[in-house]
């Protein structure tokens, strides 16, 4: 099933890496080594002080934390069964993991998705439609995920409320077996907020805090939290709430956010041997999408905006005087225009198609365009309503042996509609029940074995509906400097006239029924092996719109399999080489969760991928200093609903991560991320900037071209719209009377907006610092984000190769926390 090229990767391609890419990774090692000599130039007293507490009777390092050591939780110590099943620490899972506590999350000011490329290497996350719904891992998508459960889809539909979490996990590479089949960019698992410590425990008395954040650009959240134990007819119980609410507008004109979450945890132990947790989470998403600047040319990148071509369309289309455009009022003129030849010739277009395109010579000149003007408008929206809930029944009669079933629920509501001429509804739903048994024994001296299988049974229904032009969707028409007008906006499949249809329109569902097994053995002290496999039985049914919005019925049943091989070996207490072959097969949703009928009818629903990563990872310097250092090739295919076309993609690169609690006062963290993703093949153009065609902008912005690749001279391997570079580095000082100030940056190198590399986007630097102040249970901090004004520019990751984000400017924030 399989047509994963497996040609041998070479890295040969990242040597060709800048300069200065290669001078901030050796400063980054030079760094790590300086820092780990023994006469290196920081308090030695305290050294000795934290390496007496943290080194154990056998040598190795126990990782503590506290007030006094690690403020922030800069250092991983909290341990993870999300990779494999089996408890590990990050130092001793074969396989490239960042956790990033919530306080970590607050100090840096990350908000969303996008910002998690200043802690974690390997991510860059393109400005998707304006909204932070999934993150990008190595080039390619990531899966979401809720306490070890996928997630229904989410690619722009609603934000992810990362600072709701109490923690995340960014897992690179597919899934574990334990979870099923997932992209191979990897997972970013949430975990709610819960009360508990680090190690399990129920809290031993009730706590809260509420936090006021005020900041640019109307920037308001409030937040509260409580939570402490209680009696539940005789079991000891405990409860956990949190409640946020924003209501704020953007450095982008016309843009907002009004977003609600609670989510309450619970937890009782029935006996000493049973334990429930359960939980439930509510999010109420109200704002508006971008896809950021239309008519973008090269010379509008390097003049930073003051040369963008406006102009608006000579022929009124809108007959009827009213707000938009209807289809009947544009079927005339054929908006869209296969371009089957480059350069395209002029005079193919009709006589309409010209009157249509064309620009009004005497609007048509340079003007400039600051960067809070983008595609968008006040009466655009993207609304969702989310429900999710959980509730796991844990039987543990010894330390070795563990029984838990788990049931998992997730359920969506989403309307969106921008006024460029597309419309998204999506209703979905999915519930998911997984049995797991864990078992630790040591068969022999020198041998310890814990092995973990089960069984899982997931099924999700839904329906999606897409108004999605095909002439009906022409984004280089509207003048941003003019803003929207009724010839240039188009009505919404929503307002319910008849006028626009929902032409794309799946309605279905499917389930998985899946097995799963896992060996996780340590031999003697040095050498660890772990081996898991998964099979998974998927069914699926389909009633939904082929690409000419004609209704087809298909049903069909496929096997996946998935395995995972891992070894490590320990070459020193606290140091571990490590090496990970993954393959995994998963399912090809759509935007809205559902399998689309030309998938089940092509045959390519199910899709293959692989991963293979080595490294190094460990602790340096007493414990102070944690590192993972790695290769890795992945491999993929992907289906193109919109040009209906599989997809076969391949990246590599290399990851480095550091954390470094230098001293009690003083923590350093760094990523770099050298990498290259490619499309394999041809890809379908979903709009081609004029130039690249030969075409004059003013003559046939006000239409829109879409081709093959093959046919322009676009044939395959192609670099993905991904930086080959991206550095971060924070340093945080505590003082002992409880200020502190945190500063950083991150480098992210030249890259082309798309894969037609009409536009290249110049690299940048993008700064960040905060400073606050903690008295008792009082804590005052301001985060200021792009401290320096920079102005950059992101992709945004589609197979269109005419759109960009121009850069949010400097905003900062004030948060005011108390806790009781």
């Amino acid at each position: 099933m399989s047509s994963i090229s497996r040609e041998s990767a070479s890295f040969s391609c990242l040597a060709r890496s800048r300069r200065d890419g290669f001078s901030f990774t050796a400063s980054l090692a030079a760094m790590a080594v300086a820092l780990n000599l023994p006469g290196a130039a920081f308090a030695a007293d305290d050294a000795v002080e934290f390496a007496e507490a943290e080194v154990g009777a056998e040598g190795g390092v126990i990782i503590v934390t506290g007030e006094k050591i690690d403020t922030y939780d800069v250092l991983p110590d909290r341990p993870t069964a999300s990779v494999f099943g089996t408890s590990r620490s990050l130092a001793d899972t074969p396989r490239s993991v960042t956790l990033i506590e919530s306080s970590l999350i607050d100090l840096y000011g990350v908000r969303s998705v996008n910002d998690f490329v200043n802690v974690t290497s390997g991510t860059f996350t393109g400005n998707y439609f304006g909204v932070a719904g999934s993150l990008d891992v190595r080039g390619e998508r990531a899966d979401n995920f809720f306490r070890g459960f996928r997630r229904i889809e989410n690619r722009g539909n609603f934000p992810t409320a990362v600072t709701a979490s109490d923690y995340v996990e960014v897992i690179k590479g597919p899934p574990p077996v334990i979870y099923g089949g997932g992209k191979v960019g990897g997972i970013l698992n949430f975990v709610p907020k819960s009360g508990k410590s680090k190690n399990g425990r129920l809290p031993d008395y009730w706590t809260g805090e509420v936090s006021l954040t005020a900041g640019s650009y109307d920037k308001r959240v409030a937040n509260g939290e409580i939570g402490g134990p209680f009696d539940l007819a005789g079991m000891a119980s405990s409860v956990y709430i949190s409640g946020q609410i924003e209501d704020s507008k953007h450095y982008y004109h016309d843009i907002y956010n009004k977003n609600r979450l609670i989510q309450a945890a619970f937890n009782t132990e029935v006996s000493d041997a049973v334990r429930l947790e359960y939980g439930a989470m509510y999010q109420n998403s109200d704002l508006n999408q971008s896809l950021g600047w239309n008519r973008v040319t090269q010379e509008l990148i390097d003049s930073e905006g003051k040369l963008y071509l406006g102009g608006s369309p000579l022929l009124d289309l809108n007959t009827n005087g009213d707000q938009w455009l209807s289809p009947s009022e544009v079927a005339a003129y054929g908006l869209e225009q296969f371009a089957f030849a480059n350069p395209f010739p002029y005079d193919a277009l009709s006589a309409e198609q010209k009157a249509a395109f064309l620009l009004d010579p005497a609007t048509v000149g340079y003007v400039p365009l600051d960067h809070r003007t983008v595609q968008v408008e006040k009466s655009d929206f993207s609304k969702s309503k989310v429900w999710t809930a959980y509730f796991d029944l844990v039987f543990s009669p010894t330390a070795d042996f563990t029984i838990k079933n788990q049931t998992f629920f997730d359920d969506i509501d989403h309307l969106k509609y921008s006024s460029y001429g597309f419309t998204a509804k999506y209703v979905n739903r999915v519930i998911e029940n997984k049995t797991t048994a864990n078992v630790a024994f040591e068969p022999t001296d020198g041998l310890k074995t814990e092995m973990v299988f089960g069984l899982s049974y997931r099924y999700s229904e839904g329906h999606e509906q897409e108004s999605r032009g095909r002439g009906f969707q022409v984004l280089d028409r509207r003048d941003l400097s003019v803003g929207a007008t009724p010839n240039t906006r188009f009505e919404g499949a929503w307002t319910g006239t008849g006028n626009v249809p929902y032409n794309w329109d799946q309605d279905g569902h499917h389930s998985n029924l899946g097995l799963f097994g896992l060996i996780d053995s340590t031999i003697g002290e040095r050498v660890s092996l772990i081996l898991a496999g998964r099979m998974d039985r998927y069914k699926v049914s389909v009633h939904g719109t082929n690409l000419a919005a004609q209704f087809l019925d298909a049903s069909d049943s496929d096997t996946a399999w998935s395995y995972n091989a891992s070894a490590s070996y320990k070459i020193s207490n606290d140091i571990n080489l490590y090496t990970t072959h993954a393959k995994s097969q998963y399912v090809e949703l759509g935007q809205g969760g559902v399998i689309d009928v030309l998938n089940v009818t092509g045959g390519s629903w199910v899709q293959p991928s692989k991963m293979t990563e080595a490294g190094i990872k460990g602790y340096l310097n007493y414990g102070r200093l944690y590192f993972n250092l790695l290769g890795y090739k992945q491999e993929k295919t992907s289906f193109d609903s919109q040009g209906g076309t599989t997809n076969y993609y391949k990246s590599k690169g290399i990851e480095l991560e550091m954390r470094y609690a230098v001293t009690s006062r003083l923590s350093l963290t760094g990523s770099g991320t050298i990498q290259e993703t490619e499309i394999r093949d041809a890809p379908f153009f979903l709009g081609l900037p004029p130039e690249v065609l030969g075409l004059d902008p003013a003559l046939v912005y006000g239409g829109r071209f879409v081709g093959v690749g093959s046919m322009l001279g676009f044939d395959g391997p192609l670099l993905s719209p991904t930086p080959e570079q991206v550095y971060s580095m924070d340093a945080t000082y505590t003082h002992p009377d409880g200020w502190g100030l945190s500063f950083g940056g991150t480098h992210v190198s030249s890259m082309y907006s798309g894969y037609a590399k009409a536009i290249k986007l110049p690299s940048y630097e993008a700064y960040r610092a905060a400073a606050f102040f903690r008295f008792e249970g009082y804590e005052a901090r301001v985060n200021v984000n792009n401290l320096t004004n920079s102005k950059y520019y992101t992709p945004q990751f589609l197979f269109w190769d005419t759109f960009i984000s121009p850069s949010v400017g400097r905003t900062v924030e004030l948060t005011l926390t108390a806790k009781f």
